[in-house]
Parts: C-alpha cells; structure tokens; sequence
C-alpha cells in the first residue's frame, strides 16, 4: 500500500509539472489512432495518455512529445484525473484572463482606473474633514471664551460642537474604509498582473539575445 501511494504522488507530480507547462503554452495535444491518424483535441484524454501526444503550440509546432503511458490503476486514474482537471481548468482561467487582458499593462490601467476612483473621493472626503475641523475648532473657542468668564456654554453651541465630533468621526471612519477598498483592489489585482507576466513573457531561451556593445577602438 505504501508503494503504491508513492506511485500514485510520482505519477501525479510528474503528469501535473507536464500538464502545467503544456497548459502554460500548448493549445492542442495530438495523438494517432490504430490506423495511424491524426486526432486533434484541445485536452488531454485518457486515450493520449494509453497512447502517447504531442503537445502543439497555436501554429501547430510540436512544443514535446510524451511518451505512452502503461494503464494505470483505478486509484492512479482517479489522481490522474484529478491532475487533468486542475490542469484544465488553468487553462480555461488562462484563456478567459487574456479575454479580459491581452497583456499585463492593461490589468495594470483598469487597477490604476479603480484606485484612482476610490481616491478621488478620500480627497473629497478628506477636504471636508478639514473644513469640518476648522469649523469645529472655532466653535469650541467660543465655548472656551465663555467658560472663561463664567459663563455657561449655550445648549445650541454645545450641540453644535457634539454634532461636529460625530460628523468628524463618520468622515474618518469613511476615508478608513475607502483606503482599505484600494488596498484590496491591489491585493486583487496582483495575482492577475503576475499571472499575465507568466502568459505573454517568452521563455528565456526563446527570447533574442541582446546585441553585445562594440566599442570602437580609440584613434591612435
């Protein structure tokens, strides 16, 4: 039993790491029947699995071949199918984000759009919460002015003052919250700015080499 379980995670692992980097770049996975024919899907079936596939990118280019597989248990297929399940459903994410967001700088501009909105109105908020201040800073020297001479402080006035206190803390209260909704449009939208680098960023070895820098030699 315990081999078994270290053959079903091996299994798993290895299908899981090959599914993920297909996912990351193949489109369609090809494999040939018994009468050698091309079948052309755009998952991995059980059958390209007992089979052996090729893993093509979207111009058809062979990305890897993986080799046929013996059948597998039902315990391993259930792992199996889980992995492909995983696997299926990053690529269906994948191919809905880029719907949404052909490349990272897009993402990037509806972010700003929206932390931009929300400050818009913490500024709003933030200058009436100065005005409010000063208002209530000069209520309260009046109150003061009076308790100086021994006077008492008119019910109006005290009133007046209360109500600014509690308009005051609304105001902080509401700049709170709209700093925590800009935070949590970051913390959003920083999976989805990561996993647009991982789609449209080329592999290192696909990537051109940059030209070396030739310095002419100096005039004698």
């Amino acid at each position: 039993m315990h081999r078994l379980t270290v053959l079903i995670l091996l299994l798993g692992s290895l299908a899981g790491q090959t599914m993920a980097e297909d996912a990351d770049k193949a489109r369609w996975y090809r494999f040939y029947n018994d009468k050698n024919q091309p079948t052309i899907t755009d998952r991995i079936t059980e059958e390209h699995i007992a089979r052996g596939y090729d893993a093509l990118d979207q111009s058809m280019q062979v990305l890897r071949h993986v080799p046929a597989q013996r059948a597998l248990t039902a315990e391993e297929n259930i792992a199996a199918k889980a992995q492909r399940a995983a696997a299926s459903k990053r690529a269906d994410d994948d191919k809905q984000l880029l719907r949404l967001y052909s490349k990272p700088a897009d993402a990037e501009h509806t972010r700003d759009r929206q932390t931009d909105a929300i400050q818009l109105r913490i500024d709003f908020s933030s200058s009436s919460l100065n005005r409010l201040r000063e208002t209530r800073a000069k209520e309260a020297q009046r109150a003061a002015a009076l308790e100086r001479t021994g006077k008492p402080v008119p019910k109006p006035l005290a009133d007046s003052i209360s109500n600014y206190d509690k308009q005051i803390q609304q105001l902080q209260t509401e700049i709170q919250t709209r700093k925590a909704e800009q935070e949590k449009v970051r913390q959003e939208f920083a999976p989805i700015i990561q996993r647009l680098n991982e789609l449209t960023t080329p592999p290192a070895s696909n990537m051109p080499r940059p030209t070396p820098t030739v310095t002419p030699p100096k005039s004698r």
